[in-house]
């Protein structure tokens, strides 16, 4: 009987190892047959039904999964779009808010230019007003830029009346001043 015995474990043993080649070699569906083999046993089957229900949860949360990592990964494109985005406006609005105050300088300085303007036209109507030779008087005391915008702003008649009271040297440049000024 021992003989039996030892005759039937090789023979179990050489039908696992070809099952085993015939597997490794493509020959045979070897887990889909043991698969298949198992499920006809009535005790071992819900036991594979319920493997094989894991089995496709398990794939399921791995696609899941998945579908989460690519959405993740485009949220944070996206969020690195923005915060580029963002990096840009946020450097415009520097650069917008130095053209405001630049443009609020320039208004500052045209402000206090049309304010010397009215000044220097408000002299100049005062002067014309006066007798020329109090006007060369008193002018003379003034600053010569002072001066010469009067002069450029009066009537020429005016202006010419006041230059021939004032001292020789004076007129003489301011002549020369009026001259390059009016071209």
């Amino acid at each position: 009987m021992g003989r039996w015995v030892l005759a039937f474990t090789f023979l179990l043993i050489s039908i696992v190892v070809a099952f085993g080649i015939l597997s490794a070699t493509g020959v045979i569906d070897g887990p889909g047959l043991l698969w298949r083999w198992g499920l006809r046993i009535g005790w071992l089957q819900p036991h594979l039904e319920t493997y094989a229900h894991g089995r496709d949860a398990e794939a399921f949360i791995a696609q899941q999964e998945a579908e989460l990592k690519a959405l993740a990964a485009d949220l944070e494109r996206r969020e690195a779009e923005l915060q580029s985005n963002l990096n840009r406006l946020e450097q415009r609005a520097q650069q917008l808010d130095k053209r405001e105050s630049e443009l609020a300088a320039w208004e500052a300085r045209l402000q206090q230019e049309q304010e010397q303007r009215r000044n220097v036209q408000n002299l100049a109507q005062i002067y014309s007003g006066m007798d020329p030779a109090d006007a060369a008087r008193i002018m003379q005391e003034l600053d010569r830029e002072l001066i010469l915008k009067v002069l450029l702003t009066m009537d020429t008649y005016e202006a010419a009346q006041i230059l021939t009271i004032l001292p020789t040297n004076l007129a003489a440049s301011l002549s020369q001043e009026l001259g390059q000024a009016r071209d």
